[in-house]
């Protein structure tokens, strides 16, 4: 249950960190490679409120990156808070997140030179969903959630969409014996039309995210992946002949302190194509979880004595 309760707290992260790297060509979906790697979704969450921080880095490089640039790097702090209520519904727990990331991209020209850098806090969300454990180490989880518009389209790079997104989101896991996880997480996001445009600049994307993990007291040590691409067509990627895919490999460490759990994991591009800029991606990623509140146990039967 612990392992569980840590990782289904994480899958918040990473819909954050899903909005971080779109452009104003929107190649790139709302889910980057990775965003629910080793976060099983599909398990419920204890009763109580938590607070998680994760940050990552990205690097996006190669001879194959256009728009004469030579690298692309980007940042994001992302600051969740997590309620899982004492309400079940239709035999599964009832669950909400909330979260506002703010991101940072530097560009650096083919020409050498120092870049540009933007900054920018990128559009909130909030999701709400169920999760049901089905017995004999499976689970599943659905949520839906929506996105918010934010206008701040820094240097025409697009940072925060000034468009509403909806995300359906299933996660299924499996708890097996000795100690091993094996968990996917299904993405569907449909952006609307720019607000101010009236343009559909995001398309369309699908996305899996998976991991197999080996817990080791108070190790986890794994690997992780995912799949990307667009299903459909936006006024920056002609989907019938230029979709945007990807597929990322990597692997993950983890270490609980207390309390107090952490994550560290890291992938790699093994097949892009049509992202912002070209070029194939390592992304580095660390988390850290606090649980703020849970409530108290109940207090054992007082048995009365004759």
């Amino acid at each position: 249950m612990k392992r569980d309760f840590r990782r289904q707290l994480l899958w918040g992260l990473g819909l954050t960190a899903a909005l971080a790297l779109t452009s104003a060509a929107q190649a790139d979906p709302l889910s980057p490679s990775g965003w629910l790697s080793n976060i099983p979704l599909g398990a419920p969450l204890p009763q109580g409120a938590y607070f998680i921080d994760e940050a990552y880095y990205l690097n996006r490089s190669g001879s194959t990156l256009t728009r004469g640039l030579r690298s692309i790097e980007g940042a994001v702090n992302i600051p969740v808070l997590a309620w899982s209520t004492p309400v079940d519904l239709l035999g599964g727990h009832l669950e909400v997140i909330a979260f506002a990331p703010e991101l940072g991209v530097d560009l650096f020209p083919s020409s050498g030179g120092s870049g540009s850098a933007y900054r920018a806090f990128y559009n909130p969300a909030g999701l709400v969903g169920e999760a049901w454990n089905l017995g004999n180490g499976l689970s599943i989880s659905e949520f839906v959630g929506g996105f918010v518009p934010v206008n701040t389209d820094i240097g025409a790079l697009g940072l925060g969409g000034n468009f509403w997104t909806f995300a359906d989101l299933v996660g299924l896991v499996y708890n097996g014996p000795d100690g091993w996880t094996v968990n996917a997480n299904f993405v569907y996001a449909h952006s609307f039309n720019d607000i101010s445009s009236g343009v559909h600049t995001q398309a369309d994307t699908a996305d899996v995210d998976f991991a197999v993990v080996k817990h080791i007291d108070k190790w986890q040590l794994g690997l992780v992946g995912s799949a990307s691409t667009d299903i459909g067509n936006s006024s920056g990627n002609d989907w019938g002949t230029h979709p945007f895919s990807q597929v990322s490999l990597g692997g993950l460490v983890g270490y609980t302190f207390g309390s107090v759990t952490t994550e560290v994991f890291a992938t790699r591009s093994v097949e892009a194509r049509n992202q912002v800029g070209g070029g194939y991606d390592t992304r580095i990623w660390g988390s850290i979880l606090i649980p703020l509140w849970n409530p108290p146990a109940p207090a054992p039967a007082v048995v009365a004595k004759y």
